[in-house]
């Protein structure tokens, strides 16, 4: 017998990512409410300790609420993504377990369902710009690109932490300590101008950072993209090597995926 597994439709793969984000607020009153109020509650509670607790100067200019919101978004998309995709084969193993069933589309499924919240989070993102009288300039459009590649960073480095994290359970956590790390030294809080010229260049190879500079660059500075050349090109090579990884890994652990869960 066969046991190669169907493909999976695109239409089958937004329908199951539709119903996870149903099922992760099913159980609660205020259903997905919560997952916007959670980062705009961070957001304040930051807000109110370094501008008022440590009343930091507002970064290259422009007032510190907008600086934040605009890099700290960001982060939040990342950090869900990651969270929810490390866990997807576990999550899913009732559909791994199906020999005809085609399992690379599950941490696919994971990432649009974080997805669909994040659309919604960069709408109220962009309206609180607008309204604290920022001023929509031609690199606003350069906003879904951004998204697109954060889209793209997190399908491939998550890939990799999801078919490793069966085989290897304390990846999960391992994870999320990172993740931690990772809030402070990005640098989302604070600027990058900062930190020591020495150690500035390492800071400037977080993949993440590329995003939050290039969103914070062309929404509130007007800096276009094409400004940044080196930084994209690096930022893609990585990309495109981790899901180059990402996909040898899978085909070499997929046989024990179903054994392991």
């Amino acid at each position: 017998m066969s046991t190669r597994a169907a493909r999976v439709s695109p239409r089958l793969v937004l329908e199951l990512a539709r119903n996870d984000f149903h099922v992760r607020y099913s159980g609660s009153v205020l259903g997905a409410v919560w997952s916007f109020a959670q980062p705009v509650l961070t957001i304040l509670l930051y807000l109110f300790i370094y501008q008022v607790g440590f009343q930091s100067t507002p970064p290259d200019g422009v007032p510190f609420v907008l600086w934040l919101v605009v890099g700290i978004a960001p982060w939040f998309y990342f950090v869900d993504g990651m969270a929810m995709i490390t866990c997807a084969f576990r999550e899913y193993s009732f559909l791994v377990k199906k020999v005809m069933f085609d399992v690379s589309v599950v941490p696919l499924i994971k990432l649009l369902s974080t997805t669909m919240i994040h659309v919604v989070v960069w709408t109220i993102v962009v309206a609180a710009l607008v309204a604290n009288g920022a001023h929509p300039g031609l690199t606003w459009l350069e906003v879904p690109y951004y998204f697109a590649a954060m889209f793209a960073l997190l399908f491939g480095l998550g890939r990799l932490t999801a078919i490793l994290t069966p085989f290897f359970r304390d990846l999960e956590q391992v994870v999320l300590v990172g993740l931690q790390f990772g809030f402070w030294i990005t640098p989302v809080m604070w600027p990058i101008a900062n930190a020591p010229e020495q150690y500035r260049w390492l800071l400037e190879r977080n993949p993440v950072y590329y995003v939050v500079h290039g969103l914070r660059d062309a929404l509130l500075l007007g800096h276009s993209l094409t400004t940044a050349p080196v930084e994209a090109a690096w930022f893609w090579g990585l990309v495109l090597a981790l899901h180059a990884v990402g996909a040898v890994l899978f085909s070499k652990l997929r046989p024990q995926l179903a054994d392991v869960l």
